[in-house]
């Protein structure tokens, strides 16, 4: 076995590991395959009836896998000339033209306190986060603000209006998480009158070959039973491996094309997306729409904010693939990354365990809830994606097998030099 097969098989062994499916697929900017391995069973439970070997074309819930997928169809609209990144997306999408700010509440009225926006709201903002737009059931004030107004609709229903709620600062003063790619893909509907599904089926899954990749699983005769099934962490219960079978938060059957944490795919297809960017961007998108979407865009200050953040969440947040032996740390004393309009961006090397070459200055990289990853790495010609269904979000057994396969797939590139 290669040392990446022996990596995935120990982690995902039925007796002894601590995951019950995870896939690892990894190419070069040539298009070359570096490592293609799945490991484990769809199901939870190894004696689930419906419970197969994972596969590289097992359909997984991506979760916010799919910004990156909405910003390369936000940047072929952009080349299409159906707008700019820095036009008012207020004037394309009627349930934006009134949005206003939620700076707070006052509890003796029992009334939020909203302002009007000092400026546009444009896609570069919405993409990069940047827009002002925050997940409700993650910040106190649309917490409080959802309940004042009697809101139903939230975050993991499936549908633009449960993305409809006040933003929580201007546009472009700050950072925050939340459901920015979701209107963005709004936008492209509104901009060509077809769904966001069928635009990327068009212009990003079509062209690449990926036959699998949806918004909509059920209308394509995906059923539950041949999805990965996530896992709930819960030590000292389920299986060997610690895990339970859990109910997935997000819906098969979806409202709307969310761009921003709905989509259905597969590794096969996934590094399909990959290849063609650490390739250069063709046949999806011109080299300089891929440089534009990989350079860091917003503030210094927005940048920090960016940082607290996402060290708010966890001393090791996915969302860097950073980690190290030291568990006393966050990512960010060890390196600085910055916010571009697809993740993040590297601002220098990063180095593991005894000097061990891990990824490139530069290298762009995002996650999905389920302890998903993927990374770009143009200086060095690689790009790989990381498939697995297991809650909470930053789990450790998860971070420490995507930190060994990393390490060891710069150990193969080196050898293949």
């Amino acid at each position: 076995m290669s040392e990446l097969d022996e990596i995935l098989a120990r982690y995902t062994h039925p007796e002894t590991g601590s995951i019950h499916g995870a896939s690892f697929v990894a190419v070069d900017a040539q298009g070359n395959d570096l490592y293609r391995g799945a490991f484990g069973r769809t199901k939870v439970d190894p004696a689930n009836p419906e419970s197969k070997p994972l596969s590289l074309n097992t359909v997984t819930w991506i979760a916010s896998q799919s910004k990156l997928t909405t910003s390369v169809a936000v940047m072929q609209a952009v080349e299409q000339g159906l707008v700019g990144l820095d036009d008012d997306v207020r004037k394309i999408v009627p349930a934006l033209r009134d949005i206003q700010v939620l700076t707070g509440f006052d509890d003796d009225k029992n009334q939020p306190i909203l302002e009007d926006l000092t400026g546009p709201l444009t896609l570069r903002q919405l993409i990069s986060h940047t827009s002002g737009f925050a997940y409700d059931a993650r910040h106190p004030l649309l917490i409080k603000y959802s309940k004042w107004a009697g809101r139903t609709a939230h975050m993991f229903d499936g549908s633009i209006a449960g993305q409809t709620h006040p933003l929580v600062f201007q546009p472009g003063t700050s950072w925050i998480y939340g459901p920015g790619l979701d209107w963005a893909g709004h936008v492209v509907e509104k901009l060509t009158g077809d769904t966001f599904d069928a635009f990327q089926q068009k212009n990003i899954w079509e062209p690449l070959g990926a036959t699998k990749t949806t918004f909509f699983p059920t209308k394509r005769g995906i059923t539950a039973g041949d999805l990965h099934e996530l896992a709930l962490r819960t030590p000292g219960k389920g299986t060997k491996q610690g895990l339970t079978a859990g109910a997935s938060p997000w819906p098969m059957d979806c409202q709307d094309s969310l761009g921003g944490a709905g989509l259905y795919s597969t590794a096969s297809d996934y590094i399909r997306l990959l290849k063609a960017l650490v390739g250069g961007g063709s046949p999806i998108l011109s080299a300089a729409s891929l440089d534009e979407m990989f350079r860091p865009q917003v503030s210094a200050a927005s940048d920090a904010d960016m940082r607290t953040f996402i060290n708010s969440t966890g001393p090791k947040n996915s969302k860097a693939w950073l980690w190290t032996d030291d568990d006393t740390k966050h990512w960010n004393d060890y390196m600085k990354v910055r916010s571009c309009l697809c993740g993040l961006v590297n601002s220098e090397d990063v180095v593991g365990k005894n000097d061990a070459r891990r990824r490139s200055k530069g290298t762009v990289n995002w996650d999905g809830l389920p302890n998903l990853l993927w990374f770009v790495d143009r200086e060095s010609g690689v790009a790989a994606t990381f498939f697995t269904q297991i809650m909470p979000m930053d789990d450790a057994e998860a971070r420490k097998l995507c930190t060994e396969l990393e390490e060891a797939l710069y150990r193969l590139v080196e050898k293949r030099a």
